[in-house]
């Protein structure tokens, strides 16, 4: 998508003041950014017209800059009074995630770190330093073994206890209480 250039002139065509110019332009950046809903070919509009408004009339206008940021909000602000927001019916779930942009491979990462945060909280330190080194890739007892200076045998019973823990506690109710422990905050089927 190209940049919208301004066409900066005031009713006899000639181009505006520099400060004037320069507010008008600055106003019109900052509206851009701050509604990047409207169209900007729309905002382009209604800067240029403030420009030829605020060119006809120079001397009633003490600070150039504050003018144009307030008038050219005035007149989004007047746009969105006249053109409410519709309604987009959308279902629930993939449907919804669909419409507001979420993409699966994210969605997925996301409730994965909720989940081993949630994990996390719920083991006893040596399950955690276990979980922490598989979930940075070192799964053999032993790498495992070498990392928490511990046995072979120790390293891939320590493993075997952790993933039975964690299977109980992915298992539990979320209705069951932790006695004081941290809710399953995540309830999705991954």
């Amino acid at each position: 998508m190209g940049r919208t250039l301004l066409h900066l002139v005031d009713r006899n065509g000639k181009d505006l003041a520099a400060e004037t110019r320069d507010a008008v332009k600055d106003a019109y950046e900052w509206a851009v950014r701050e509604y990047p809903k409207v169209d900007d070919a729309s905002v382009a509009g209604w800067a240029e017209e403030l420009g030829e408004a605020m060119a006809a009339r120079p001397a009633l206008i003490e600070f150039p800059r504050r003018y144009a940021f307030a008038a050219l909000k005035g007149k989004i602000h007047a746009w969105f009074r006249k053109h409410p927001g519709t309604e987009i019916t959308v279902g629930v779930g993939p449907e919804l995630e669909e419409w507001v942009g979420l993409d699966r491979k994210s969605q997925i990462t996301m409730e994965r770190a909720v989940l081993f945060e949630q994990l996390r909280t719920m083991l006893n330190e040596r399950d955690r330093q276990i979980l922490m080194l598989l979930l940075q890739d070192i799964t053999s007892p032993r790498d495992i073994a070498s990392a928490l200076g511990i046995g072979y045998l120790a390293a891939a019973k320590a493993i075997q206890r952790l993933k039975e823990r964690m299977t109980i506690i992915l298992l539990k109710r979320p209705q069951d209480d932790l006695e004081g422990r941290p809710p399953h905050l995540c309830n999705s089927a991954s």
